[in-house]
Formats: structure tokens, C-alpha cells, sequence
């Protein structure tokens, strides 16, 4: 997708496009992933495509191999929080059920 990086309607216009056709991947059958692993564009689109078994199976790996959690704090996985945030995750009263997990 081409886009101008400095106008700011052009970037929002770019991540819309780019939006649209993660989740027609998705609707479809498709993935969100691909050669290049998930970026910070995509990983709102993780929260769709896995359920939370899988997840939390994505998640124990980071913890073995990450136990500080310093290799890309918040990116290579959507935490339970950014899910909620997307809109991708049932919350009640705009709280996340069990706060007190841990989250990456």
C-alpha cells in the first residue's frame, strides 16, 4: 500500500486499506501472518484470528524463552489488555476480568 508518511490522512487511509484486508484474510480463511511474522499493524487482527487457548499457548512461549519479558515488550503478542482495548475481548464495565494476570 503506498501511502505519503507525511500526511497524516494518508497514513490513517493506508492502516484503514490495510485493516480492511487483514480482516477479508481472515472472513476468508486466511491468516494475518505470513513470511515477515506479525508486525505492531497486524497484531490488533491476532485478537480475531486466535482463540484464547491459543493465545495463552503463544503467550507460555514467551515466557520460556523471555522469563523478564525484555525481547519486545508488548509487540510480538497482543496482550489480554490490547485485545480488550481493540474490542476484540468481552470486558465488563470497561475492566478486564481478572486483572490482576500478568500480561506481556
Amino acid at each position: 500500500i503506498m501511502f505519503d508518511c507525511n500526511d497524516p490522512d494518508s497514513v490513517m487511509r493506508a492502516e484503514q486499506f490495510g485493516f480492511e484486508i487483514l480482516e477479508l484474510s481472515i472472513a476468508v480463511g486466511g491468516t494475518v501472518t505470513g513470511e515477515h511474522g506479525v508486525g505492531v499493524e497486524k497484531i490488533h487482527q491476532m485478537c480475531q484470528q486466535f482463540d484464547a487457548v491459543t493465545l495463552e499457548s503463544f503467550f507460555a512461549v514467551k515466557r520460556a524463552f523471555d522469563p523478564p519479558g525484555l525481547l519486545n515488550p508488548g509487540k510480538a503478542i497482543p496482550s489480554l489488555a490490547r485485545c480488550a482495548e481493540y474490542g476484540k475481548m468481552h470486558v465488563h464495565g470497561g475492566q478486564l476480568d481478572f486483572p490482576d494476570l500478568p500480561r506481556f
